[in-house]
């Protein structure tokens, strides 16, 4: 080739060159290249009929958010962070796309690549925001500014207004006015949950002023009792499932969470704002409102003990924990499922996975567990404090004396055995009721020896890696090294390893369950800065539930039994009056313990606390705990606002953030999610049927116009709880009667139009609060710890049930100590919620076990013969009086001729508490009619 005809070849050559690189320079053209790709491949499951996994991929604005997996499915100019190229590519073998038929070609994938690169350019929907969600969904709609109907024949009453038009549009109307003694009973019912008496029936039936204006009086004046507080806090902490235990395995009580049940009945009771009562169980510490945090924490939480020390673990729990929190608020507060959205997007409502985890970083400082209430008590408790430590002092100072005296050491030997005949054993417990110096319980290792053989030598069966299970009665909170998997790690040098502590002086247990029976002879425990005086070894036996005391002190240590008996008190060496002296110095020592313990540690409250500085949130790949994919800043769903916050924000901001903004007057949820739970409970049903879901899944109102009218009246009357409820009670509407009819019943036989009021079956409560009631037994003290309708537990989380109850057992069952996750005996038979889910609504079954229960149950035949006791001494001898006394107690009304006649036979027959007992099981004594 000459030279000419290398120059002609060299500039042909530039030309490919230079025309290739002007290809590849012009814009990818997404109508003609990309568009086509995704008509062919991907719209059949991700576009305007179908959105598989949330995604279509018809809209730029749903590609930039992602779909149910939270990860943008495409990021402009940047194509190693989109998602859409990973699963064309083959990088996702789990989720390779288009999931049937051949794989995109490299062309095509290059194609999308380049668009992606260039900034994924989409022609007229450039201004979509990955931001904007937008839905048409009623309750996400501001509340409507609406008046009642007005017209020559509309009621005067705003409620009775929307009611009878609704009804005329379906040719119905208004049932009369319920009697007299209907009236103050269901009222009284609904507002107190307990009966009226018969000297309040009668004083309103026969009120010199008329029905009206004794209606308006009883409504006013059991408003104004403390048993409305009462009545009304049972609904809200069913919303909330509260409960006094932990839930789950261990089932542990939550000793000091009863705080927050007294503060809601107190805020119920004082008729507390609801903005500012939301308010405070948001963020109550920054108002000194300690108790409301109980309210964050209400639900069941894995106690650090079951969980495992793993990374994974200690993540997951804490997914869990923070979820429980946002399911609360979410549901509780303003009606919305939030966390359906923990591993993908809603299926069903506006609320992005981002969403989740965005409103996750609210309440990214929070922590179970119990806090100091502060006030005037806690003032006065750490006056006290001071004294208290110089007496403690002085008293251990004396038994110094004493020991020297009588040459005893105390037991400061770090490692102890105990030795015993050998015992088939599935667990061992040691319970420990004292130690050397009064402080909580603290051990290093926890061991239990099998019985050695030619064949197999002695092996440690409280190990973990031998497949222990360790529990305990609790671990010092403060520090998160202490808890009870110490115990069964193995690890006994003190240069390395931490100790189990328990969380209080006094009694405390601890329990290690072994993999499979085992031959046992031998317990071995690492003491840690306290020394167990007083404890007992127990074995429970392989394929039973009894327990075997193996081991005690006994001629090594201090021994005293729970009966302080002092011949049952052993110590080698001394004689009776030495022992007695020793033992008086270290029980007064013991109390003394407590009492500083009481005092220093102040009145506390299991509720939320906080870290100052919250870890940073992350959205989280399919909710999966080890796959963080961006940090979140706090923010509630996109389609209700935006709370301003940057990803550092302040602690206490966040949920203040929060609080104030679903206490705006123009929130669109907050006011109706709440009038529609107080219509709930006067009526038996909502408005809206699902009180906790206002979702497209949930129902649609019944009586939009009246919700929404009732939303704004709230708000605008001061939030009150109580205005509300006089509200409604004031209406014809609630007054009517509750007979069926036959046009009614054709139309609309479960009264939604409420063209009749529906009639139900009272709640397990307030069953049993009323029998109290009717035998004259019940016990209204009000507050502070509550009664046990089980005795200890049994186990890890089996409870016992009680048979018999004293005076203190006859208090209001919201003073029940409620477990989670056990049915109360017959009462449980009626509905009643364990607290292990939330519960806005209860169910209403009817099944032979609820009549069994209430009419042979010894709880139910005891009170009727209360209840008989007390008719004798309030009617006298006659038997004709006693049964008119007996229906006016029971049912508040005189029997007809007819009732008193076979009545007056029956009792004669079988006695007169029989009689009441029956009166105790009618459908008029268990439902407000």
């Amino acid at each position: 080739m000459n030279h000419r005809q290398m120059t002609q070849a060299f500039f042909a050559l530039a030309l490919v060159v230079l025309h290739i690189e002007c290809v590849h320079a012009e814009a990818v053209e997404f109508e003609k290249q990309i568009q086509p790709i995704f008509a062919v491949h991907c719209l059949e499951c991700h576009g305007p009929d179908a959105h598989e996994s949330g995604l279509r991929l018809d809209q730029r604005g749903n590609m930039l958010r992602g779909g149910d997996y939270g990860e943008a499915t495409i990021v402009p100019n940047n194509p190693d962070a989109s998602f859409l190229l990973r699963v064309v590519s083959g990088d996702e073998p789990d989720m390779q796309m288009p999931p049937e038929g051949p794989p995109l070609s490299p062309e095509q994938v290059s194609l999308l690549e380049r668009w992606v690169r260039e900034g994924a350019n989409w022609p007229g929907q450039m201004d979509a925001d990955a931001d904007e969600v937008h839905s048409d969904h009623w309750s996400l709609q501001p509340v409507a500014d609406i008046q009642p109907p007005r017209s020559q024949t509309s009621p005067s009453h705003p409620i009775d207004a929307f009611v009878v038009e609704s009804l005329m549009q379906r040719g119905l109307q208004l049932s009369t006015q319920a009697d007299a003694a209907t009236l103050a009973r269901r009222v009284s019912l609904v507002l107190t949950g307990l009966p009226p008496t018969p000297e309040e029936v009668r004083a309103f039936v026969e009120h010199p002023e008329g029905l009206e204006f004794a209606y308006e009086e009883l409504v006013d004046r059991l408003l104004d009792s403390p048993r409305y507080g009462e009545r009304w806090a049972q609904h809200w902490l069913d919303v909330i499932r509260w409960a006094e235990t932990v839930g789950f395995e261990t089932n542990s009580p939550r000793p000091n969470a009863w705080p927050y049940r007294d503060w809601v009945i107190d805020s119920l009771n004082n008729d507390k704002p609801y903005d500012r009562f939301l308010f405070e169980q948001l963020a109550g510490d920054t108002v000194g409102e300690d108790a409301a945090l109980g309210f964050l924490v209400a639900g069941p939480a894995n106690l650090p003990g079951q969980i495992g020390r793993d990374e994974e673990a200690m993540r997951q729990a804490r997914q869990d924990e923070l979820d429980e929190v946002i399911r609360t608020v979410s549901q509780g507060f303003f009606g919305l499922t939030i966390g359906c959205a923990r591993c993908h997007n809603h299926k069903f409502d506006p609320i992005l996975q981002r969403d989740y985890y965005a409103m996750q970083a609210v309440f990214a400082g929070l922590t179970y567990g119990e806090r100091r209430l502060r006030g005037e008590q806690n003032d006065a408790m750490a006056a006290q404090v001071p004294a208290v430590r110089d007496q403690l002092k002085a008293l251990r100072t004396e038994l110094e004396t004493l020991r020297k005296n009588h040459d005893l050491q105390p037991a400061l030997i770090d490692r102890q055995t105990e030795t015993f005949s050998p015992v088939l054993a599935s667990s061992v417990r040691m319970n420990i009721q004292a130690t050397a110096n009064g402080s909580p319980a603290s051990l290093y290792e926890f061991e239990a020896w099998t019985v050695a053989s030619e064949r197999q030598p002695a092996r440690n069966a409280a190990l973990a890696s031998n497949g222990a299970r360790p529990s305990a009665s609790g671990f010092a909170l403060a520090n998160q090294t202490r808890h009870f998997d110490n115990l069964v790690d193995g690890q006994s040098d003190r240069r390395q390893a931490f100790p189990w502590v328990a969380d209080k002086g006094g009694p405390a247990w601890l329990q290690v369950d072994f993999k499979e029976p085992v031959m046992i002879d031998r317990v071995v425990w690492d003491r840690g800065s306290s020394v167990p005086v007083d404890y007992t070894i127990e074995m429970q036996l392989s394929g039973s539930d009894d327990w075997q005391i193996v081991a005690s002190p006994k001629n090594r240590m201090l021994r005293e039994d729970d009966s302080r008996k002092t011949d049952q008190i052993q110590l080698a060496n001394l004689d009776s009056a030495q022992v007695q002296a020793l033992v008086g110095k270290l029980n007064e020592i013991r109390q003394t313990q407590k009492k500083l313990n009481r005092l220093a540690g102040g009145p506390k409250v299991y509720a939320a606390s906080f870290n100052p500085s919250p870890e940073p949130t992350w959205l989280l790949r399919r909710g999966d705990a080890m796959q963080p994919t961006k940090k979140l800043a706090p923010a509630i769903p996109v389609v209700l606002g935006d709370l301003g916050m940057t990803v550092d924000q302040h602690e206490p901001d966040r949920r203040l953030g929060l609080a104030e903004h679903l206490t705006r007057p123009d929130h669109p949820l907050t006011a109706r999610v709440i009038v529609n739970r107080v219509w709930q409970k006067h009526f038996g049903t909502g408005l809206v049927e699902t009180p906790s879901d206002f979702g497209v899944m949930g129902a649609a109102p019944s009586h939009p116009e009246l919700l929404d009218w009732l939303a704004s009246d709230f708000v605008a009357g001061g939030w009150s709880l109580k205005r509300l409820h006089r509200l409604i009670m004031t209406s014809k509407t609630f007054q009517q009667s509750s007979q069926p009819n036959s046009e009614g019943i054709a139309i609309d036989a479960d009264s939604r139009l409420l063209w009749r009021f529906p009639a139900r079956r009272l709640e397990a409560e307030a069953i049993r609060d009323s029998m109290l009631v009717a035998s004259g037994k019940l016990n209204l003290e009000m507050g502070g710890p509550g009664f046990d309708f089980f005795d200890r537990r049994g186990g890890l989380s089996d409870y016992t049930a009680k048979e018999t109850f004293d005076e203190s057992g006859w208090r209001r069952m919201i003073y029940a100590h409620k477990i989670r996750m056990q049915a109360v005996d017959i009462f449980g038979a009626f509905d009643c919620p364990d607290a292990g889910q939330m519960t806005p609504k209860r169910t209403r079954s009817i099944t032979p076990i609820q009549s069994l229960s209430l009419l042979n149950s010894p709880f139910v035949n005891r009170q009727a013969a209360y209840f008989a006791d007390r008719v004798q001494t309030e009617a006298g001898e006659s038997l004709s009086d006693q049964i008119d006394r007996a229906f006016q107690i029971a049912l508040s009304r005189a029997p007809s001729e007819i009732e008193r006649s076979k009545m007056h036979d029956f009792a004669s027959e079988h006695g007169l508490a029989q009689l009441c007992r029956i009166l105790m099981n009618t459908s008029e004594f268990l439902y407000i009619q």
